[in-house]
């Protein structure tokens, strides 16, 4: 019994002091101040800046020198993350102190793909389908999508939890379509929806006008579009085009101007 005693009496004085000893730092790092602020704000894809330092610390609800000074122990850094991730063009945050005391907080950006501009608002549509608001600091280099839309802006609304929300989906994944396709992406700059729900490509090079018709056939309507301006012929002359349809199956028809 007393062998037993002997051989246990180290790992337990062992695993006392490890307990005072983190007992202590954690006292000791209590006890702690706030040296610096650091916030980094990561550039979101499209390289847009939507938010700056000052932003954030509005979103924290407080300034640099209100918080240098303050204890550690003050600080709950849960709810600073979810104070600043509140912000509809925040994608999420990441805060912590270094062993000096500095916050670090890390601020990543949604990337808007689409701009919408309905009846009622104007706002963004991130990668994720998020609705985001415009910013005063930038405007991000996107399609637009205009004409007879309805739908008003929701923060950090997700276009694909209401079938209310159709269009827009639709809007969503045509927008997807050209701007992963490397002929598309610098060519259509805009999608116009009209009256009868039928689409208008707006180009910059070539047909300025683009009638696509309805959203049905998309992959197919696309894939003769990609045909039409890979034609030799084409690029030769397809400055002498005001427009062309793709709304009748499996043909494009051209007006001159």
């Amino acid at each position: 019994m007393k062998q037993k005693i002997m051989t246990y009496l180290p790992l337990a004085l062992l695993t006392i002091v490890a307990i005072a000893s983190l007992s202590f730092s954690e006292m000791e790092r209590a006890a702690l101040r706030c040296t610096d602020v650091v916030i980094s704000i990561e550039k979101n894809a499209s390289h847009s800046d939507f938010v700056t330092d000052d932003d954030v610390y509005e979103m924290m609800g407080a300034n640099r020198n209100m918080l240098i000074g303050r204890e550690l122990s003050e600080f709950n850094l849960s709810e600073v993350e979810s104070s600043i991730e509140n912000n509809p063009s925040i994608l999420e945050c990441e805060t912590y102190f270094t062993i000096n005391g500095e916050l670090y907080v890390k601020v990543r950006q949604r990337t808007p793909i689409m701009r919408v501009v309905s009846q009622n608002d104007d706002f963004y549509i991130d990668e994720f389908g998020v609705e985001m608001p415009l910013s005063e600091h930038a405007s991000a280099r996107v399609i637009v999508v205009s004409g007879e839309i309805n739908e008003p802006y929701q923060a950090n609304k997700n276009i694909f939890s209401s079938d209310e929300s159709k269009l827009l989906q639709d809007m969503f994944g045509l927008t997807n379509k050209i701007r992963n396709d490397e002929m598309f992406l610098p060519l259509v700059e805009q999608i116009y929806v009209t009256q009868n729900q039928e689409l208008i490509l707006g180009s910059k090079i070539g047909p300025a006008r683009i009638e696509f018709g309805s959203i049905d056939g998309c992959d197919e309507k696309l894939k003769h579009l990609k045909a039409f301006f890979n034609a030799e012929k084409v690029r030769e002359n397809w400055q002498q085009y005001k427009s062309l349809s793709l709304k009748y199956k499996n043909q494009i028809v051209c007006t001159k101007k």
